[in-house]
């Protein structure tokens, strides 16, 4: 009997061309499995942000299909991608909180998207809603500043409310696009020791974009390398050494190396031919 975790996440083959001309994935085959913390580690433009958006269907993939919890993200509709991302969190680099409502109000934003009508103020939102928010907000270490603006925290307190934000969702899969690439090394350790822990406790499927090396190894059960829009390298974390993971960035080095050696070459011909 087949023992291999079905996938929850499932990528066949998917290219995403912008503008005609930026292939920003290339042939991508890859599957996320449930209750995993999987890192994909790459370069600023390697694709990352990219592959993260073809999951909850932020971008239409160029080819190929995508499955999310079944369903087939190419090809659904408004009503099939709308449950979907009810099921699907995403944490932002930039937090994407509104800085001028409390941070309790942030929080309960997290549940518009199974409540009909707009909710303008905090006491708009049902009670059992504000209750869970504390509750998430207790969660992250943040019941204390419920009240605050949220553009008066630290940018690792905002990246905590972007946390309770989405646990309020109920999620299946949990998106962290760069979640500390914008926060100083202690909050960036604080973040991801808390997405661990809470993935453990809510058995969440997380899949996270990185480019730190070492936040990677520490916080994943395996780690994805993409490069120009290509997975490169594939495997479970308890295997891979820092240099191993530090090879998905030695290669791209090496190619840049090598084009400026090819440049600085074809510019000293005409000067040789000249002489």
């Amino acid at each position: 009997m087949d023992s291999t975790p079905a996938h929850t996440i499932r990528f066949e083959h998917v290219s995403k061309i912008f503008d005609g001309r930026v292939r920003a994935l290339d042939d991508v085959t890859v599957g996320f499995e449930p209750r995993r913390v999987t890192v994909l580690l790459g370069l600023s433009g390697s694709g990352k942000s990219t592959l993260l958006r073809h999951i909850n269907g932020l971008h239409e993939a160029t080819s190929g299909t995508i499955s999310t919890l079944g369903v087939e993200v190419s090809t659904a509709g408004g009503p099939a991608l709308r449950r979907l991302r009810r099921d699907v969190a995403m944490i932002f680099q930039h937090f994407n909180l509104v800085g001028s409502m409390s941070v309790l109000e942030n929080v309960c934003t997290g549940r518009l998207g199974a409540l009909r009508g707009p909710r303008l103020g905090l006491f708009m939102y049902p009670k059992s809603i504000r209750i869970e928010a504390m509750e998430q907000l207790a969660r992250v270490g943040l019941a204390d500043k419920a009240f605050q603006r949220a553009d008066t925290l630290s940018g690792g307190q905002q990246q905590r409310v972007a946390i309770a934000r989405a646990l309020i969702q109920h999620p299946k899969i949990l998106l962290a696009d760069e979640p500390v690439a914008s926060l100083d090394p202690v909050s960036s350790a604080g973040v991801i020791d808390l997405l661990g822990r809470i993935a453990r406790e809510d058995d969440l499927t997380v899949v996270c974009s990185l480019h730190q090396v070492e936040v990677a190894l520490g916080f994943s059960d395996r780690i994805v390398g993409l490069r120009a829009g290509a997975v490169v390298f594939d495997r479970e974390t308890a295997t891979i050494s820092s240099a191993d993971a530090l090879s998905i960035y030695d290669s791209v080095a090496r190619e840049v190396a090598e084009a400026s050696t090819g440049s600085a070459q074809a510019a000293s011909q005409p000067a040789a031919l000249a002489r």
